[in-house]
């Protein structure tokens, strides 16, 4: 199949810049929190696009204390991307990064947002800087069906 010419009206990559943060993570267990330090990225024109993100979290577990955090986009500041969700931490002092990467079909001027959310009551957050950065990428692949 070819791709019509008129689907092509914007770049077919966007991703976020490089940040430096901190992003503490404060609500209580299971709460989605908006990285607000991530820019959104807004989908200039529909079909489907590979999105894809990785964020940087460090959690404080301890021996006796599990401390997870759960990262996910969301469409809009308001739909779960289902696919899209990590998971790290454990019973120590850590950093790792995680994402994933999936397809999703989207409307032009739909907004791509990083959320994340603690379990446990250790402290968490998603950070980003040169030793490890958080960001979001999307590239278009087809005008969708």
């Amino acid at each position: 199949m070819t791709t019509p010419a008129n689907y092509r009206k914007g770049s077919t990559w966007l991703q976020t810049s490089p940040v430096d943060f901190n992003h503490d993570l404060t609500s209580a267990d299971r709460i989605d929190e908006l990285i607000s330090e991530v820019p959104e990225l807004k989908i200039p024109f529909p079909g489907v696009w590979e999105i894809s993100y990785h964020a940087r979290s460090y959690t404080g577990g301890t021996a006796t204390s599990d401390q997870l955090v759960r990262t996910a986009l969301f469409k809009n500041r308001s739909v779960l991307i289902p696919g899209t969700e990590a998971l790290t931490g454990g019973r120590a002092v850590m950093q790792t990064t995680a994402g994933q990467t999936i397809l999703e079909k989207f409307d032009a001027n739909d907004v791509i947002t990083l959320y994340a959310f603690r379990f446990g009551q250790n402290p968490a957050a998603v950070i980003s800087n040169g030793d490890g950065r958080t960001g979001v990428m999307a590239h278009w692949v087809s005008p969708g069906f």
